[in-house]
């Protein structure tokens, strides 16, 4: 694991403007990142407590959505595998697979949770990549070929069963935005009124800070600094998908976790995709799984898939470095460095 670019990533974008002796600040590791809490104008234990009961809201996601460690997930992929059903007793998992077979039809299957496969072969269900070598076409094909997704699953009664054992569940682009949304509940709850809530990049903005926005940062995807800020505003939130935090490295090239289901390959034309997600009862979820399919899409399709999904800002760094972003998140953004305007391209969103 690349823990030192993590902490990188977390400290550029989530402490921009963290001075503010009101705020009350904590962190904790799960889901492979670095979690930052922000609580503004509360006393240090109620801050200190409100943030414990969130971070234990996300340990107990973290054992629950596992994709490769004991969880109720494997109990599911092992009983797919076997072509045997399994009963589900967990509303809250049925929901989750429920919502996130919608998603995947709603995204033209870029976001793919059923290619689990897929992403062990590439050597990503493991705490460390430390993968040398490339999967074998063949096999990569097979899996392609044999058509994984979440629209093979039924559940009735709590049964759930697959008509495909090629599907292995991996909710890695959506567990964090899922945790984002139970935070806002915890914070709405305890009668907090202003926080920010950063998972591994992925950011909710609940209230404000003192008389301002709460500021973030996003990282260049290359450089270990901001490119731009942005001010969040109450109930926005914020997502990046990128190649720079789980890749593995074969004869000098990266190859990124997020891959495109429609080829079993790393997708590798951009370097990061932020979205900027208004607020909803699922802006988490929208922040996480939304950014995925900008990132992997080809050039040509992604402004497309923004109107599909309706996302009216965005920042998209290809992979030979131009930048394409939305007129709206052009408005809202402010560059941290001198950004050549040649290599910018302005797309005006509906």
């Amino acid at each position: 694991m690349r823990l030192n670019n993590i902490l990188i990533y977390f400290l550029v974008f989530f402490f921009v403007g963290c001075s503010d002796s009101k705020i009350q600040q904590e962190e904790d590791y799960i889901f492979g990142t670095i979690i930052g809490i922000k609580i503004y104008g509360e006393t240090k234990i109620k801050a200190e407590k409100v943030s414990t009961e969130i971070f234990n809201e996300f340990h107990r996601l973290h054992k629950l959505l596992h994709p490769w460690e004991e969880s109720l997930i494997t109990k599911i992929n092992h009983a797919i595998s076997k072509n045997k059903s399994i009963v589900i007793n967990n509303e809250e998992v049925i929901l989750i697979l429920q919502d996130i077979k919608k998603l995947e039809t709603q995204t033209q299957t870029y976001f793919n949770p059923a290619i689990g496969k897929l992403i062990k072969l590439w050597g990503f269900h493991s705490n460390d990549f430390n993968q040398k070598i490339i999967p074998e076409k063949k096999e990569i094909k097979r899996l392609v070929l044999s058509n994984p997704s979440m629209n093979s699953i039924t559940i009735n009664n709590k049964i759930l069963k697959s008509s495909n054992e090629n599907v292995q569940i991996d909710l890695g682009g959506y567990a964090k935005g899922y945790a984002l949304d139970q935070a806002k509940k915890i914070l709405t709850k305890n009668n907090i009124k202003n926080a920010l809530v950063n998972i591994g990049g992925n950011i909710l903005a609940f209230g404000k800070n003192g008389e301002r926005y709460w500021k973030v940062g996003i990282q260049h995807p290359r450089k270990p600094n901001i490119i731009a800020t942005i001010d969040l505003l109450p109930g926005w939130a914020i997502g990046t998908s990128g190649d720079y935090q789980r890749y593995i490295t074969v004869n000098n090239i990266r190859y990124s976790h997020l891959l495109d289901p429609k080829t079993g390959y790393p997708a590798n034309n951009s370097q990061s995709a932020t979205i900027l997600v208004p607020p909803s009862e699922n802006s988490g979820v929208r922040s996480d799984v939304f950014s995925k399919p900008l990132f992997i899409s080809k050039t040509k399709d992604k402004m497309n898939i923004a109107k599909i999904l309706n996302i009216k800002n965005f920042l998209i760094i290809s992979n030979n470095n131009s930048i394409y972003i939305s007129k709206s998140m052009s408005n809202k953004i402010m560059w941290e460095e001198d950004i050549d305007k040649k290599n910018i391209t302005i797309f005006k969103t509906n």
